[in-house]
């Protein structure tokens, strides 16, 4: 049977020891920070009047005059019963205290991350990209590995930008 009944304890944890500004990205509410202080789209009336207060760790709305703790969130965003948003947040929270083992050789974390693809490039060896197909006529036509990795950058900006506009529909 699930568990309906929690301690203050437990809550507390939950609503102090989970930054709200984490949390505000893992559910992907559009935010951004402006003039060095982190702004999120609220909830409730879309607007970026918003603020995060790390000593309280509350979120904030100045135009609805709202404050959000982080259960407040997550029951407003996944539009979710106070049980399941606790649920939610215990997990996010033992996934925080109980990170993925890591590598010995590297100390890096087996869990599968994304990786970049300049970095990728940045370690092959010329031979290889210059099997790259280019104009053979042409000897300045040859991709180089900086005119790659420049490329890649590109790329890869604008599917960060493409991923941004697609969270910001959802």
């Amino acid at each position: 049977m699930a568990k309906t009944q929690y301690t203050r304890q437990e809550l507390f944890i939950l609503r102090n020891h989970i930054p709200v500004d984490g949390l505000i990205e893992k559910l992907n509410i559009p935010s951004k920070t402006t003039e060095g202080c982190f702004r999120f789209c609220c909830p409730i009336c879309r607007e970026f009047d918003t603020g995060v207060n790390p000593k309280t760790n509350l979120a904030r709305c100045f135009r609805c005059e709202k404050n959000y703790n982080t259960i407040d969130l997550v029951m407003l965003v996944k539009q979710s019963d106070f049980i399941h948003s606790v649920k939610f947040l215990q997990t996010i929270y033992e996934q925080k205290n109980n990170p993925a083992p890591s590598s010995p050789s590297t100390g890096k974390s087996i869990a599968s991350q994304p990786v970049s693809i300049d970095n990728i490039l940045k370690t092959m060896k010329p031979a290889l990209i210059s099997r790259i197909k280019a104009p053979p006529e042409n000897e300045q036509s040859k991709p180089t590995v900086e005119m790659l990795n420049a490329r890649v950058c590109q790329l890869e900006h604008q599917v960060c930008l493409l991923t941004e506009k697609i969270k910001s529909l959802n």
